[in-house]
């Protein structure tokens, strides 16, 4: 009975976890991953996804550690910070599997001692006191975990693994489906759940107390003395021959098909286990962990001992490996004593966690009338000084007497007598002190006076003056300026320059969503108005889904994507050439999740000027440096396009040339302008509910820093302290170090820049903040870190608590609007500024990038003296990352598709003006972010090109002149959907679809419902390929409208698709052969992580060693470690060379069936079908695992994928009534009709 109320319990969790898999979203792990960022990694989950590799042959150890090196060093490229824990309770799970056993043990051996990834290995299970002190101390974003073992006992372990961690709010990311690109890497994401399940995970442990769950006592077979030595002398033999044999000469070891036996590695695993807990006595070199032994060598050893040797081949050893095994055997069979590990490596980090508050007895005085005092005269003496009269000065002073600062009154009237008791402080404290304590929002800023007549609104400052000349000269520059900084005007100035300039003249702003599209558009319809000859207008919008005056505007507002289209489009390059400025709204989503190469081709292809804005960006210079290449070619292009004639240009009828002024000069400099200042402070405050209190805490930039990161990164540059911060800053060090030497002199009585100050500027308040954080990094760097890390406990006073009646207060800023919800989309750029931001609830997207963002609209400019940020329901380890957290470093996506390859053929062979268009295609070929400064990639993707072409000649889209042909225009009208517009089209040239659409009768125009659902089913499993986990076909329940698994194509259909694909891996194989002298050989000869290299010592091949790794296998562009697992070119998509820098992601291949590690398949979410046969968004949200906002946009994109091909098929075909044709016309208005009442 009470094994059965265990299992019960674990069924339910079982079942629990079932059901949220299927919400999982498949989403960028790392999504602006930086150096502050944590997560975990369950050790056992990494080793079953590792050793379930389905072309790991079992034994080979060297293969199995390259799969795990490459699966860490994915994450650890694209900057993720984690530590990877090993239960001890999991041990038990492998001990009827003792060559698993081993295997584990050596492994984290190896990281342990090779690598620098921290591995904790103390906690029994996730469920004991010191695990959760470790998660509420360190809060990790998400654990990496499997969601199925080797055997039942061990996903019983791992799912409560899995729902402890959702209980505790921490997201939970699978093994299964996980996939990278270049910059990213992508997986199933869950999100955490209520604590409320932890029940569940208590009652199931605690009934499984009394079980011996995962206890097996070893089982093993007796053997003869002389069958034990004759094992042990080939397992010394094997080992031998890894420490002579290079990888080269491994990878050709003969494949032998026979079954081992494992019985050494109960052994193995238990010496292993000694040498990891005794680590005093043992003096070992660790470095070949991984290579402790390879089965396939092994193999072959034996089958030559026990066959070949028998059977009268005698073959020399070689003097090396003679000698070797020679004293091997001699060490064993005198039972020596050997072998042991380093100490393990210890790494502790202190954190520095400053929190504030004020005792709650202590009563403090009201200090504003004061600080409206001292601020009167602040604007008496600093604006109206010259109006000020001796009498005037003297009353003056007589205030600051008043207000206990008799040495500034002293400095205004020299008749103020100075006494003892006067130079004692008052109630408000000393001069200094008070205006950074209680004015420091109403300091002075650098501010200039003077006027610019470009601007009638307000005084621009130097730096957005600095944006006006780079306007007025046409330059180019790229801008990073805090949120709300005042950058925007400059892309405000530039469209009334070029509407001043002539009626001709056209300025494009690219904004990066749709939503911020119609907020730009909105403004310039309040701020220019012009009269323009008929048929012109100043502003025009052209979206996906909306179009309006896209040609005829001289304001253009835009996303990316749809800008590409016009810059693409052969027969708008007239239109083009008026493009007077560029203008990119947010261009750090360069380096976005989706459509980053857009923003790429955009930037290399236009030869105008351009302002590109930008919130932060940790790598301007490069990126500028990057522009500026681009530019310098557009000079060097435009010389040689004036100085050549262009003969290919041809005007069309009835095409008015645009009026091209040549007479302005032209720059091609593209400048940096750098501004870090916002004009009001911010300041953060983490709520909290306590006692049926509201409670609002000041949070402190400093408690957000740890000494490690100090010491690793320093202080961010864009970490800002508000002047009563530094103050409290300076009073907490003063506080842990009473022996500071600096004490005096940065007191701020003392402090150079305030001492006898009566007016203390906002620069002031700046050097002090940046003098004491100099200070701090002293500190750590004389060894004075414990000093940091008591503040965390020394500075508990200075919280300020405030209640919800006064949050409240401080929200609202006036009877009309009081709050605006918000999501992370509509924050990204929008235009409203406010007096404070919320934070509600914590989420895996709210990272650095959009927490700058989001934040920096806190205080408006003019109405506000200071910004306020909250933090509500977000755990404080979370804040303290978002605080410290840089942006990521934009880095380029691989730039090249064979759709886009198509399209730029297109342009080149029917634009207009011949010239202009090989301009801009091959800026678009040479100027990759990715490939500059890196000239080893830029050769592989010229070799990408070339293979691109093959294949698009090959299958009829492109002649052998280069011109397109065929259905390249409905290829290149879906070039969004690549490979499944190229599936599309084998689809029509084979007839599959005419098959298909047969009218109800015959000379009909109506089709059956059958053949719409079926046509449907074709389309989903081309266009709507949204993968669900391998596991939710397990899921128990029940659906009540949809069918949620989609079928697979039709037969027909299926094999049609195989064939496109044999013919891309053909093409594409033949590119990663020919890209393999791009690859640096004596990398791929080193494990990827811990670079230990296996090069080998290339002893002269002995008898015995040429027969044994004479296999002849073909290995050119295959990694050397795979090749012990008997993988060969043929294989290659598994695991081509690591160093030529191309992801088997970038061949367009359309698998038709997607498995996981395990051989899992990875069913299609059936959400497009479903919704055509029921009509319900509800039920796809009930059923299909989708929520509401998700499942809409997919079925808009699907929509409008249809109407796409109909209306390329409509232009394509001239039979109006061509079956496919109407077919697709009736399945684009039933479809929208559906989707419309939505």
């Amino acid at each position: 009975l009470f094994f059965l109320v265990a299992q019960k319990c674990l069924d339910q969790i079982s079942d629990l976890i079932l059901e949220e898999i299927p919400k999982a979203e498949y989403a960028s792990l790392l999504n602006d991953y930086v150096e502050s960022e944590f997560f975990l990694i369950d050790g056992d989950s990494l080793f079953i996804t590792c050793i379930s590799e389905e072309k790991l042959q079992l034994g080979q150890n060297l293969h199995f550690f390259y799969i795990m090196e490459r699966f860490l060093l994915d994450l650890t490229s694209k900057g993720g910070k984690y530590v990877i824990v090993f239960f001890k309770d999991a041990e038990h799970v492998y001990l009827s599997h003792p060559h698993l056993l081993s295997l584990r043990t050596t492994m984290i051996l190896h990281l342990q001692n090779n690598t620098d990834i921290p591995i904790y290995t103390e906690f029994s299970n996730c469920l004991e006191h010191e695990w959760q002190l470790f998660l509420k101390d360190r809060y990790p974003y998400f654990l990496i975990v499997s969601d199925e073992g080797l055997n039942k006992s061990q996903t019983n372990f791992i799912n409560i693994l899995i729902i402890h961690a959702l209980s505790k709010s921490i997201n939970v990311v699978l093994t299964s489906g996980q996939e990278s690109d270049t910059i990213r890497v992508y997986g199933y994401l869950i999100h955490s759940i209520h604590k409320n399940y932890i029940r569940l995970v208590l009652c199931a442990v605690t009934c499984s107390l009394g079980l011996q769950m995962y206890r097996e006592k070893f089982k093993k077979k007796e053997l003869t003395l002389q069958e034990a030595t004759d094992l042990i002398r080939m397992y010394c033999l094997s080992v031998v021959f890894l420490s002579h044999l290079s990888l080269s000469q491994r990878a050709q070891v003969r494949l032998i098909n026979s079954d081992w036996n494992k019985e050494h590695k109960s052994h193995e695993f238990l010496v292993l286990k000694y040498l990891a807990t005794d680590k005093s006595s043992w003096e070992v070199d660790l470095t070949h962990l991984p290579d402790l032994s390879d089965n396939l060598l092994w193999k072959n050893v034996a089958h030559y001992c026990e066959v070949e040797n028998d059977q009268g081949l005698q073959l020399d050893m070689g003097k090396g490996i003679q000698r070797d095994y020679v004293d091997l055997w001699n060490i064993v069979s005198e039972e020596s004593y050997f072998g042991a590990s380093f100490p393990l490596r210890e790494t502790t980090r202190l954190f520095l966690e400053q929190k504030h508050s004020l005792p709650k007895d202590k009563k403090t005085k009201d200090l504003s009338i004061a600080a409206q005092m001292m601020r009167m005269i602040h604007v008496l003496i600093g604006k109206h000084q010259e109006l000020l009269q001796k009498h005037h000065l003297k009353k003056l002073a007589k205030c600051l007497q008043y207000l206990g600062f008799e040495n500034l009154a002293y400095t205004l009237s020299t008749q103020v007598i100075l006494t003892e008791k006067m130079r004692k402080e008052t109630y408000m404290g000393r001069p200094a002190r008070f205006q950074l304590q209680c004015m420091g929002h109403y300091l002075f800023r650098d501010e200039r006076s003077d006027p610019d007549p470009r601007v009638q609104h307000f005084i621009p400052d130097t730096w957005q003056r600095e944006l006006l000349d780079v306007v007025d000269n046409n330059e180019s520059a790229l801008i990073v300026a805090p949120t709300s900084s005042g950058k925007t005007y400059a892309s405000y100035y530039c469209m009334e320059k070029v509407l001043r300039e002539s009626n001709e003249g056209v300025v494009v702003y690219v904004s990066p969503t749709k939503a911020l599209v119609n907020q730009v558009v909105g403004t310039i319809y309040n701020r220019f108005t012009k009269k323009l000859p008929h048929g012109l207008v100043v502003c025009g919008v052209f979206t996906r889904d909306y179009r309006h005056d896209t040609m005829n505007c001289q304001i253009l507002v835009t996303v990316p994507q749809c800008l590409e289209i016009l810059l693409l489009s052969p027969h708008r390059q007239e239109w083009v050439k008026k493009i007077k400025y560029v203008i990119f709204d947010e261009v750090h989503c360069l380096g976005g999740e989706i459509g980053a190469e857009v923003w790429e081709h955009l930037l290399v292809m236009i030869r105008c000027p351009f302002l590109a804005l930008s919130v932060t960006i940790s790598n301007p210079e490069h990126l500028t440096d990057w522009l500026q290449s681009v530019k310098r070619y557009w000079q060097n292009a435009e010389s040689t396009m004036e100085e050549i004639p262009n003969s290919f240009t041809t005007a069309r009828k009835g095409t008015r040339k645009a009026k091209i002024q040549n007479t302005k000069k032209k720059s091609y400099t593209v400048k940096l302008v750098l501004y870090g200042e916002r004009y009001n402070d911010l300041e953060k405050y983490v709520c909290s509910l306590k006692d049926d209190s509201f409670i609002i805490d000041h949070y402190h930039p400093c408690a957000a820093l740890t000494v490690s990161h100090i010491e690793n990164y320093g202080i961010p540059s864009d970490i800002a302290f508000s002047p009563r911060e530094s103050i409290q800053l300076y009073d907490t060090m003063v506080k842990v170090w009473q022996e500071w030497p600096r004490v005096q002199e940065l007191d701020p009585e003392e402090f150079v820049y305030f001492k006898n100050k009566i007016i203390i500027t906002k620069a002031d308040a700046r050097k002090y903040e940046q003098e004491l954080k100099k200070e701090l990094t002293v500190w750590i760097s004389l060894g004075q870190s414990e000093k940091v890390t008591k503040m965390e406990t020394a500075a508990q006073n200075i919280f300020r608590n405030v209640k919800k009646k006064q949050m409240i207060r401080l929200l609202c800023f006036n009877e009309f609007i009081i709050v605006v919800t918000a999501t992370g989309s509509l924050a990204l750029g929008i235009n409203m500024p406010c007096k404070s931001v919320v934070f509600n609830e914590d989420s895996v997207f709210l990272d650095a990038l959009n927490y700058r963002q989001m934040s920096g609209r806190a205080g408006r400019r003019g109405q506000d003296v200071l910004g306020s940020v909250f933090f509500y329901d977000i755990p404080l380890p979370k804040v303290e990352k978002l605080i410290k957290s840089n942006v990521p470093q934009l880095k380029g996506q691989f730039p090249l598709s064979i759709s886009l390859i198509l399209r730029l053929m297109l342009l080149a062979a029917k634009a207009d003006d011949k010239l202009d268009a090989r301009a801009k295609v091959l800026s678009v070929l040479s100027h990759s972010l990715m490939t500059f400064k890196q000239p080893k990639i830029e050769e592989m993707l010229k070799i990408y090109f070339i293979f691109s072409l093959q294949f698009l000649v090959k299958e009829g889209y492109l002649d052998e002149e280069g011109n397109p042909m065929g259905f390249t225009g409905l290829v290149t009208h879906l070039h969004y959907h690549e490979p499944s517009n190229f599936v599309l089209v084998s689809f029509l040239t084979k007839g599959l679809l005419h098959k298909l659409c047969q009218p109800i009768e015959k000379g009909s125009t109506v089709f059956s419902e059958d053949v719409m659902e079926t046509l449907v089913l074709v389309l989903a499993n081309l266009f709507g390929r949204k993968y669900l986990p391998a596991c939710t076909t397990e899921f128990k329940g029940t659906f009540s409208q949809s069918k949620v698994f989609l079928d697979d194509l039709p037969e027909d259909f299926a094999a049609a698709v195989h064939e496109y694909n044999s013919k891309i891996e053909k093409n594409f194989g033949c590119f990663l052969l020919t890209t393999t002298k791009l690859a640096d050989m004596e990398q791929e000869y080193q494990l990827p992580l811990s670079r230990t290299d296996f090069t080998g010592k290339n002893d002269d091949p002995s008898e015995l060693t040429s027969h044994l790794m004479n296999s002849n296998k073909n290995i050119t562009a295959v990694s050397p470690f795979a090749c012990l697992s008997g993988m060969m070119d043929e294989d290659l998509f598994s695991a081509v060379l690591r160093t030529i820098g191309v992801n088997a992601k970038n061949a367009t291949l359309l698998w038709l069936k997607k498995y996981d590690y395990a051989e899992r398949r990875m069913p299609l979410n059936a959400y497009a079908l479903d919704f055509y046969k029921h009509g319900s968004l509800i039920a796809l949200t009930r059923d299909n695992w989708l929520n509401e906002g998700e499942a809409y946009n997919l079925l808009r994109d699907f929509s409008l994928m249809i109407k796409a091909i109909e209306i390329s098929l409509g232009e394509l075909c001239d039979d109006e009534n061509d079956n496919v044709v109407l077919a697709f016309k009736q399945l684009s208005k039933g479809y929208a009709a559906r989707l419309h009442p939505v």
